[in-house]
């Protein structure tokens, strides 16, 4: 599916990235989903053009988890594309987000549970970079993580936000995006244009909420959707149109549409998409 102008480069894959001890077979890409009480998930983590055609591996990474709170936990996380292990830094992030989990559920205020989540965060990659003997910021990786309550009998569902760096969120309602940390000003943008990231980055932690309601969708990416979603109204208005839809798409469709080629944007491409059913 092409949105807008042709891209340059095919969508072939070259050569077969460069193994790594921690990554040994490290795909292309990734789809998972779940159908949960009150939720319906679909999630995709693509390789770019870019990295496709020079048989570089995917810095995107995400994952998804059930906790004993009754709750989602979803995050999303791009390794930063100058440093060498970021691959690796990012899936360590999302991993050890679940690992952490109980530390953010033992703080009531939500800025302070996220920042000693994403300390421990922080630590672990930390602890990697030692493991490996390479400097930590070799594993540099942005962050973003939901944790959204399940209860059927809770209308609307409320989804706690927290990151670090320019991976987003978004609130689909009614057809129209809504941006959960807020749209910033071209004067923030210019003062704030150094992406930030863990582990170096724990000083730079955002919260929000959002609350769900019937038929809302919540997306968590990276900035390969951001960045064209935000500046390319065609892509914005075709996203919105297929997850606005009564019933979200199937796992095939879901892959597909999240696979969606536009002129100048073949960064890799992570989205976590959660309706309120």
């Amino acid at each position: 599916m092409v949105i807008g102008r042709r891209p340059m480069l095919r969508s072939d894959p070259g050569g077969l990235p460069a193994p790594h001890a921690d990554h040994p077979g490290r795909p292309d890409s990734e789809l998972d989903g779940a159908t949960l009480p009150g939720l319906v998930v679909r999630a995709a983590s693509i390789r770019g053009d870019a990295h496709r055609y020079y048989g570089t591996p995917r810095q995107d990474a995400m994952g998804l988890w059930q906790t004993g709170e009754a709750q989602l936990l979803a995050c999303v996380a791009d390794g930063l594309g100058s440093k060498e292990l970021s691959h690796v830094g990012a899936s360590l992030a999302c991993a050890s987000a679940y690992r952490n989990i109980n530390v953010f559920h033992a703080y009531s205020d939500l800025r302070t549970a996220a920042e000693y989540l994403i300390e421990g965060i922080a630590d672990a990659l930390d602890r990697q970079a030692l493991k490996h003997e390479v400097p930590a910021d070799a594993l540099s990786t942005t962050f973003l993580a939901a944790v959204i309550d399940q209860e059927t009998d809770t209308s609307p569902h409320r989804a706690r936000l927290m990151r670090v760096g320019d991976s987003t969120a978004f609130l689909l309602h009614k057809g129209s995006w809504e941006e959960c940390f807020g749209k910033k000003s071209s004067e923030e943008t210019i003062a704030d244009s150094a992406t930030h990231a863990l582990p170096g980055g724990i000083g730079h932690v955002e919260v929000a909420v959002a609350n769900l309601e019937a038929g809302d969708m919540l997306l968590l990416c990276t900035d390969g959707i951001a960045t064209p979603l935000t500046r390319n109204h065609e892509v914005g208005d075709q996203l919105s149109a297929w997850w606005s839809r009564a019933e979200p798409p199937s796992l095939p469709e879901f892959f597909w549409q999240s696979s969606f080629r536009a002129k100048s944007y073949d960064d890799d491409r992570t989205a976590i998409c959660v309706w309120r059913a």
